[in-house]
């Protein structure tokens, strides 16, 4: 990630904490947090967790729900500190945040980044809009983020850092691809164990064999979610050396009582009452009505409490990102760093915004000046990096 990082942070944002693609809220009367991306936290609520794909800027926008993050810490999961303006469109990232009573958007004390794989590509489809990194099979969709690349510009052996969710058959759906130096001094991979052998000390996950020559972790089996260091080549035998192994707890944030807002895949299916979104356990038993069409792999919103560790449904909607064509899909308030008004282009936040086509609110085009505070909302365009603007809001 380090073509996305300030100068003084090109070494951070390489180990991430576990996380549930979840936002959970405190029970209490008052819970903000719908499924769109004007919705606030609302004042009152307190003990924010919340995790997922950021779309957007001026609070970070995290699952529809604004989190402002002027006084939160950054950093990486290995505690390597970084700074909010080091945050893109696309990454994942677990937010801690604490909303005063007279907030408008909950007030984010800890920002911290997670990915699912960075590593040299082995395989890629640019026609069916996928590749492998280190044996982990990676979709591309209209909705994907990409920094200084694109999949019909990479080349197998090109490094990338992956940012996204799994499907339930772990294939990363991405989210944001980053291309990276090639000087890297290890690889890092997050992953479901799919095989563990404690006696020979070696694992895998996806389609990657990694030997590990360290203590074996006493919850290291099948079905365990690690997070791995990989060293750069593979060993004589072909099994990648793991510089550094952890078991992850991926049960975070399910804690009883908790009001809870999940968007993410459907990892498991077992009925429409009862699977998994991102690991955690969904009984939907309690609703009167579902939506046709849930299985395994499709992305969802779930609302519900937490009850011994299994989110109780009070509502459950199928979502669409992929193909998402609303006006408020990516929204960013920031100063206007650069203008061009030939090509009708600015930069926000260090996105390219493309305004030919916006409508203006509270002011014009001719109004547009770097250090303009403005507000944009808007869609990923086709080339996975610009803005494309379908309205500006001028800022009071």
């Amino acid at each position: 990630m380090e073509s996305t990082m300030n100068q003084q942070h090109t070494s951070s944002f390489k180990h991430w904490r576990p996380a549930l693609a979840v936002l959970a809220v405190a029970a209490l009367a008052a819970c903000g947090g719908g499924g769109g991306s004007d919705d606030d936290v609302a004042a009152g609520d307190t003990g924010v967790f919340a995790s997922g794909v950021i779309h957007g800027f001026g609070s970070v926008v995290v699952n529809g729900v604004r989190y402002d993050d002027s006084s939160a810490v950054v950093r990486t999961e290995g505690g390597e500190a970084a700074a909010s303006d080091d945050l893109r469109l696309g990454m994942v990232v677990d937010i801690e945040a604490q909303a005063a009573s007279t907030a408008t958007a909950a007030t984010a004390t800890s920002i911290v980044v997670r990915s699912e794989v960075e590593g040299p590509v082995t395989a890629l489809d640019a026609a069916a809009g996928t590749l492998t990194v280190l044996g982990q099979a990676v979709t591309v969709n209209a909705a994907t983020v990409w920094e200084d690349a694109r999949l019909s510009t990479l080349a197998v052996g090109d490094i990338v850092e992956v940012h996204g969710l799994r499907d339930a058959d772990g294939v990363i759906v991405a989210s944001r691809i980053d291309r990276e130096d090639g000087d890297e001094d290890d690889y890092d991979l997050r992953g479901t164990v799919a095989a563990a052998d404690a006696a020979a000390g070696t694992l895998r996950i996806g389609a990657l064999d990694i030997s590990w020559g360290g203590a074996w972790p006493a919850a290291l089996a099948a079905g365990s979610t690690v997070r791995v260091t990989l060293a750069t080549a593979p060993a004589a035998g072909g099994a990648w050396p793991a510089l550094s192994l952890r078991v992850l707890d991926t049960s975070a944030g399910a804690t009883d009582g908790v009001r809870a807002e999940l968007e993410g895949l459907v990892t498991a299916y077992t009925s429409a009452a009862s699977f998994r979104v991102a690991g955690v356990a969904v009984d939907a038993s309690g609703l009167a009505g579902l939506p046709a069409g849930l299985a395994a792999g499709v992305r969802v919103e779930v609302e519900g409490v937490f009850a011994g560790g299994t989110l109780r449904a009070t509502k459950v909607e199928i979502e669409h990102d992929a193909d998402r064509g609303d006006d408020d899909g990516l929204e960013i308030s920031a100063a206007i760093e650069a203008l061009d008004a030939t090509a009708k282009t600015l930069v926000l936040r260090g996105v390219t915004v493309d305004w030919s086509g916006a409508r203006f609110e509270d002011g014009s085009a001719a109004q547009l000046a770097v250090g303009t505070r403005i507000e944009v909302q808007g869609v990923l365009g086709a080339d996975g990096s610009t803005l494309v603007a379908a309205e500006v809001d001028f800022e009071r």
